[in-house]
């Protein structure tokens, strides 16, 4: 598509002899013919960056462009360095996909002109239709794959990781991890149809950064998949938070949204067992949503007893997981539950308790001897200690505190 978009550019800047440039629909610049004759400030930044910089994109938006169903002439702005253009819709079978520019500081461009500006936009827009009509089929195809490469049938996993690399959607390099991105709704509609198109916009905008073959992407019920080479994610560390932050943008911020939360599961080997780094992620992501610390960003390797706590059934977490002084303790005294789990997290130290609660060290003793009282636990013993921190934790998870 850009080859056949940077000819059309190319051939109406000769015809011309003005320079022209295709953006889509977020001001991204798709291609550019060479500079001829008048030039400003704001085109050389666009050039460099490959975007509208923000303060030319607030002025692009009060434009209203999206309103716009033939040529439009745009005023300076001597501020922002803009000097006055023409911009067509890039519009094809009724579908807009971005915009085409052209300099006029002199008002000078003619009605004939604009028609073969127009024409131009028209084979632009034809260009972008069929590189959709592409991007969409490869888009299922991979979705598929991508959904057998998640399986729980090991031979079915192995026939999609198979035919990702064959069909060259997806070059291994070592390690593979699963990053998936879940929304949280402010109010209880969910994810829908909308929301989903928008996940995967954000999925796509990512991936595209990562360059060809470097992702896999999915979208499901309720949340966007990403499999990436771990190397990726070694060279990127970012990318997690890159994945929050652009679903965020495509879903409409927290206006509808509480937040996004993103986890990364453990790095598996080979692309199918991919399946396992997924559920870790989405074991990681179960954490984060009632143990607040771990969000919005978590990766399961940093969930410690978390990570084991997790991979069981809630059910069967709380019918066997909570031991009956746990919750004794827990009944009895909310600020003593607290207490002996600061001072189990930091391994007995009444020191970094006190520091950490704002306590006096006196008042950790104290309390630990009362929590003793209660839970009938001597935790000078190992095993003592290590009953109640489970049960803590296990109360954590099934979001009982």
């Amino acid at each position: 598509m850009l080859e056949e978009l940077q000819r059309v550019v190319e051939v109406l800047a000769h015809r011309l002899g003005r320079a022209v440039a295709v953006d889509d629909l977020d001001f991204r610049l798709l291609a550019y013919s060479a500079h001829l004759g008048e030039g400003d400030e704001m085109r050389a930044r666009v050039i460099l960056g490959r975007e509208a910089p923000p303060e030319a994109l607030a002025w692009l938006r009060r434009q209203r462009l999206g309103r716009a169903t033939g040529p439009v002439r745009l005023p300076a702005d001597n501020g922002l360095g803009i000097l006055p253009r023409v911009v067509v819709p890039v519009v094809y079978q009724g579908v807009r996909f971005g915009y085409l520019w052209l300099f006029d500081a002199e008002g000078s461009l003619t009605d004939e002109q604009l028609e073969l500006a127009s024409a131009a936009a028209a084979d632009a827009g034809a260009a972008c239709f069929r590189e959709r009509v592409l991007s969409d089929l490869r888009t299922a195809r991979e979705g598929e794959l991508v959904r057998d490469l998640l399986s729980e049938d090991e031979e079915v996993r192995g026939m999609a990781s198979a035919r990702l690399v064959e069909g060259g959607l997806f070059a291994p390099r070592g390690d593979v991890a699963v990053v998936v991105a879940r929304p949280l709704p402010t109010d209880a509609d969910g994810v829908d149809e909308d929301d989903r198109i928008a996940l995967q916009a954000a999925l796509d905008t990512v991936s595209t950064r990562l360059g060809d073959r470097g992702s896999l992407r999915l979208v499901r019920p309720d949340h966007a998949v990403l499999v990436v080479p771990n190397v990726t994610l070694r060279r990127s560390p970012e990318l997690p938070d890159a994945l929050r932050t652009t679903s965020l943008e495509r879903l409409g911020g927290k206006a509808k949204w509480r937040d996004v939360h993103v986890a990364t599961g453990s790095p598996a080997r080979r692309l199918d067992d991919a399946a396992t780094s997924y559920t870790q992620a989405l074991e990681a992501l179960r954490v984060a949503e009632v143990v607040p610390s771990f969000a919005p960003l978590v990766a399961h390797e940093d969930l410690g007893i978390y990570a084991l706590l997790a991979g069981q059934p809630f059910g069967r977490l709380g019918s066997h997981g909570v031991h009956p002084s746990v919750r004794q303790l827990l009944e009895a005294d909310r600020a003593l539950f607290t207490t002996a789990e600061v001072y189990l997290d930091r391994a007995g130290d009444a020191r970094a308790t006190a520091t950490e609660l704002g306590l006096h060290r006196a008042s950790v003793y104290h309390r630990v001897r009362r929590i003793e009282d209660v839970t009938e636990l001597d935790l000078s013993d190992g095993q003592h200690r290590l009953i109640l921190h489970l049960g803590i934790k296990v109360c954590r998870l099934l979001g009982l505190v």
